[in-house]
């Protein structure tokens, strides 16, 4: 594989598995090998347009292929689980859509499996890529902040709750939750990220859903809105609002397609805080406190930059950006964010620690 391109299989032709489909056509080393798609209009219009080698009638049968190296699982949440498990099952490493998985439980299975057969597991997570999120990490990294020890994570919107093909997304057992899993998830993993993915010890949060009014899909049995509490091993915290609808205060701007929206992330520190919409940097220069607008360095596109970094994982160049093992912490923040809505109580993260063999 270190002299070849490396063949990927693209598995679901919806609007995430084009944005995946469309950067690899721009990548030399790698090649759209194959598309795995049930609806077969979609699948011709996939030909057509990204032009891979093949067209599959399910995942299956692409899982088959000994041709292909590495697949991008990009359907509802309930089949990333199944669909991540066969393909590293088949020897295939795995790009998943976010949420990785429904569960943790279900991510200790697929973090085992691919540290058993050496394959890479990387969670699509293209924001970690972005250029306003590469330019806070670059100063982060710097120290320019200091010691972080909080963050504001959020994605609020007012009228927003999702239907899906199916009316998946309001429904649990597909879905896996609503507003938390599937907004919430991007709000909490861009705070966590630039705080250095710490290790979360503990969560309190409060779970809601308050508008079913809104919702004519069949079931709604998910949260539209949850609010958390979570301590890391460092000491930090962050505090996380979303939600898919609430009567949001005229300070939140009107968005495009859900009503008032905001989707923002502050990090503080010791010596200054970032804030990425307005893109600001809050600097204490001797006593006394500077803002800097800030504006990244370049617009590259973060989906490239993504599948470039999962394909040099695959081919043991550099690590993955987006690990199983994030992944999995990722996961038993949200089962905690659950779990503390339910009871009413703080609850513990205990590590779900790798089995021997």
């Amino acid at each position: 594989m270190s002299t070849r391109k490396t063949r990927v299989g693209i598995i679901g032709a919806g609007w995430p598995g084009q944005q995946h489909a469309r950067v690899l056509g721009a990548i030399e080393e790698a090649e759209l090998y194959g598309c795995a798609e049930t609806d077969a209009p979609r699948a011709e219009e996939f030909r057509e347009t990204y032009g891979p080698r093949k067209i599959y009638p399910n995942y299956r049968e692409l899982l088959r292929d000994p041709a292909v190296d590495a697949v991008v699982i990009c359907l509802p949440n309930f089949l990333h689980f199944p669909a991540a498990r066969a393909a590293l099952e088949a020897g295939k490493h795995v790009l998943c859509e976010k949420p990785p998985t429904l569960n943790a439980s279900e991510m200790v299975v697929l973090r085992e499996e691919a540290s058993r057969r050496g394959l890479v597991y990387f969670f699509s997570r293209q924001f970690r890529f972005s250029p306003t999120m590469r330019m806070a990490r670059s100063l982060i990294q710097q120290a320019r902040l200091g010691q972080i020890y909080f963050a504001e994570a959020t994605w609020v919107r007012s009228r927003g709750i999702p239907q899906g093909i199916g009316g998946w997304f309001t429904e649990k057992s597909r879905s896996g939750g609503g507003a938390l899993i599937d907004i919430g998830i991007h709000a909490l993993d861009a705070a966590w990220f630039l705080m250095g993915t710490p290790r979360p010890v503990s969560v309190s949060a409060a779970v809601f859903r308050n508008f079913d009014q809104l919702v004519q899909a069949a079931t709604f049995d998910v949260e539209d809105a949850a609010f958390a509490f979570i301590r890391f091993a460092n000491g930090a915290v962050v505090q996380l609002k979303t939600s898919w609808a609430a009567n949001l205060t005229d300070e939140i701007p009107e968005g495009r397609y859900f009503g008032r929206e905001l989707n923002n992330c502050t990090i503080y520190g010791r010596k200054a805080t970032i804030r990425l919409r307005p893109f600001t940097l809050f600097e204490d220069v001797d006593g006394t406190l500077a803002d800097q607008p800030l504006e990244p360095a370049d617009q590259a596109d973060p989906f490239e930059l993504q599948m470039r970094n999962f394909l040099d994982a695959v081919k043991g160049i550099t690590p993955p950006m987006n690990d199983a093992e994030q992944a999995l912490y990722l996961m038993e923040m949200l089962d905690a964010i659950y779990l503390s809505g339910s009871t009413g109580r703080e609850v513990p993260i205990a590590r779900a620690e790798k089995t021997e063999g």
